[in-house]
């Protein structure tokens, strides 16, 4: 780790990994916001809040791993280029002992077909830096293990991920829809955006956003499934209001046995809004 300092101590770290898959589709699923809960299993959910030609913001929601658990929730705005094979980033607000955080990951293909994936992150923090270089480099490990692992094995992000969607339309507004929904889920205290309960029990978390938007993964997915959430999404329609239901799981055997589940499980979704 080395530092500088202007206005405010900047700290740096960096990592590299190599991996075996081209570096096309290595930053392609990295930077794919809406695939994380599949490549990063500890990632609840994500939303797109913005985005303008090579430039986006990303809200994420995701269960911290490790022995530290909890949630974390952060929003980040990025520059993701396909034709360099970068990606920057810097992380809005402050999280935990981190007051700013940006940085780049760049893919650099090797002869052979496979490619280096280089990051570089800076930050600032009120605590110790060491302590927080630390704690980045532990969490960038798993990232960047995970990401290989994932990248590197043929069927990980294609034909283990189960989708079944469905819609309908309920009566009443936005509002009274997503109150009804957001009443069939474990309560939360207050107004935070995600919360701990048990779902078919089993610890599950629980996403609102937007109002119009709910989002619940299971912590213990249910066998054969690896992982396994389910998503309602509200939008306003002539005669009520329109319910998108759509449930993801990964499983790595027993597809049949989890698109059957997932079927019958966006039915239940569905019949939860009150169908018309």
């Amino acid at each position: 780790m080395s530092t500088s300092t202007t206005e405010r101590e900047i700290h740096r770290t960096r990592a590299a990994i190599d991996v075996d898959a081209p570096a096309e589709s290595v930053h392609r699923a990295l930077t794919d916001v809406a695939g994380w809960p599949v490549l990063y299993p500890w990632i609840a959910h994500t939303e797109v809040v913005a985005q303008e030609g090579l430039d986006d913001t990303v809200k994420f929601w995701a269960v911290r791993p490790g022995p530290e658990g909890g949630l974390r929730i952060w929003t980040s705005t990025r520059t993701v280029d396909p034709a360099a094979l970068r990606m920057e980033f810097t992380q809005q607000g402050s999280v935990g002992p981190i007051s700013e955080l940006g940085g780049t990951w760049d893919f650099v293909p090797l002869p052979g077909g496979g490619c280096r994936v280089e990051s570089g992150h800076w930050f600032t923090t009120e605590a110790d830096p060491a302590d927080t270089a630390g704690e980045l480099d532990r969490h960038g490990g798993l990232q960047m293990r995970t990401l290989k692992a994932q990248t590197e094995h043929p069927t990980a992000l294609t034909s283990d991920v189960v989708r079944v969607q469905d819609s309908t339309v309920a009566e009443g507004t936005v509002a009274q829809v997503h109150a009804r929904l957001l009443g069939a889920l474990p309560p939360r205290v207050g107004e935070e955006s995600a919360w701990f309960g048990t779902a078919d029990g089993v610890p599950a978390v629980q996403i609102e956003h937007g109002g119009h938007t709910l989002v619940q993964k299971l912590l213990t997915p249910p066998g054969p499934a690896t992982q396994y959430r389910r998503r309602w999404r509200l939008t306003g329609a002539p005669d009520g209001v329109r319910v998108t239901v759509d449930v993801l799981a990964v499983a790595t055997e027993g597809h049949g046995l989890v698109r059957e589940r997932a079927v019958a499980d966006v039915r239940a979704a569905l019949a939860s809004a009150g169908q018309r």
